[in-house]
C-alpha cells in the first residue's frame, strides 16, 4: 500500500461529512440570511478545507492516544486499525496530527485576518482547537470522560457553521447557531452509537463514555432522542425561528432514520457483525440529512 493510500486511511475521510456539511450550512445560511451579501467564493472553500483538515487532524491524533490508553486494541471496532494492525507507528500518526492541526491553524489565522471583525473567530478556531486535541489527549480525555458528547455536538455543529456564516457577514447572529443544532444532534449520535456500540470493550480499560454511566436503557433512549430530536427541532425552527420551509425536505430521510433507530432499539436481535456498523450507519443518516438541509437553504436563497 503506497504512503498516500495509508495516510488517506488514517485520515479516515468516510468520516469527512460531518465536516463538510456544517460550513456549507454556514455558508448557506449567511446567503438566506443577508440579502444583497458580498459572498466570498474563496473564503467559502477554504473555511471548508480548514474544517476538513482540523477533523483529519483530531482524528489523528484520536488514532494515537486510542492506541496508547489500549480502547483500540486487537478485537476492537473503532478509527483506522492502522496502529493496531502495526501498519503505521504511533510516532508517525502523532505526528500527522499535528501537522494538519497546523495547516488548519494556518488557514485560521489567515481567515482572522482578512475577515472584517476576524477576532471573533479567534475564540471559535480556539475552542474547536481545544476540543480537538484534548478530546482524548492529557489532561482532560474528554471521550474517556464522558464529555466526548459535549465536545463533538459543539466543533461540528455550532462552531463550524457559525465559523463559516461569520467569514461571511463579519457580523455574530444567533440563527447559525440555532439551525446547526439538528445537524449537532446528529454528529452526537454517531459518537454515541459507536460507544454503545463498545460498552464492553471500553469498560475493560476503565474508560466512562455516556452509555457506561446511564446503562444500554437510557443509552438506547438517548440515540431514539439525538436522531428523532433533530427533525423536531428543525420543524420547531422553520415554524418559530424563520428557518425557510424548504428545510423540511429532511425528511424525505426519515426512513433511514426509522431503521438506525430500529437497529439501536433491537439490539439484541442483530447480528453482531452488523450492529457493528451502527455507527457508519448512523453517519449514512447525517449525510442524508445534511445534504437535504443543504438542499433546502439553496432552495430558499435562490426560491425566495
Amino acid at each position: 500500500m503506497s504512503q498516500i493510500s495509508l495516510w488517506w486511511r488514517a485520515v479516515r475521510p468516510f468520516a469527512f461529512t460531518v465536516s463538510v456539511i456544517p460550513p456549507i450550512m454556514g455558508g448557506l445560511i449567511a446567503l438566506v440570511e443577508n440579502p444583497g451579501l458580498n459572498f466570498s467564493l474563496f473564503r467559502f472553500i477554504l473555511a471548508g478545507i480548514g474544517c476538513m483538515t482540523a477533523h483529519a487532524g483530531a482524528n489523528l491524533l484520536s488514532d494515537y492516544y486510542d492506541f496508547r490508553t489500549r480502547v483500540d486494541r486487537e478485537g476492537t471496532f473503532g478509527s483506522s486499525g492502522l496502529l493496531v494492525a502495526g501498519v503505521m507507528s504511533p510516532e508517525q500518526i502523532l505526528r500527522g496530527g499535528w501537522i494538519a492541526l497546523v495547516i488548519a491553524g494556518v488557514i485560521g489565522a489567515y481567515l482572522v485576518l482578512v475577515t472584517p471583525g476576524g477576532t471573533f473567530l479567534i475564540w471559535l478556531i480556539l475552542i474547536g482547537g481545544l476540543l480537538g486535541v484534548f478530546y482524548t489527549a492529557k489532561p482532560f480525555e474528554l471521550k474517556y470522560h464522558a464529555l466526548g458528547d459535549l465536545g463533538v455536538f459543539v466543533s461540528f455543529g455550532p462552531a463550524m457553521v457559525l465559523g463559516a456564516s461569520f467569514v461571511q457577514t463579519h457580523h455574530f447572529s444567533w440563527k447559525p447557531v440555532l439551525y446547526a443544532i439538528p445537524i449537532g444532534l446528529l454528529v452526537d449520535a454517531i459518537l454515541h452509537s459507536n460507544n454503545l456500540r463498545d460498552m464492553v470493550n471500553d469498560r475493560v480499560v476503565e474508560i466512562k463514555t455516556v452509555p457506561i454511566l446511564i446503562g444500554e436503557t437510557w443509552a438506547k433512549l438517548m440515540y431514539q432522542a439525538l436522531v428523532y430530536g433533530a427533525y423536531l427541532i428543525t420543524l420547531l425552527l422553520v415554524v418559530s425561528v424563520d428557518l425557510t420551509a424548504f428545510a423540511l425536505l429532511v425528511f424525505l430521510s426519515l426512513p433511514l432514520a426509522i431503521k438506525v433507530v430500529n437497529m439501536v432499539r433491537h439490539k439484541e436481535s442483530v447480528p453482531a457483525e452488523k450492529f457493528a456498523m451502527i455507527d457508519a450507519a448512523t453517519a449514512q443518516l447525517h449525510l442524508a440529512f445534511g445534504l437535504l438541509m443543504v438542499i433546502g437553504l439553496a432552495f430558499g436563497y435562490f426560491l425566495r
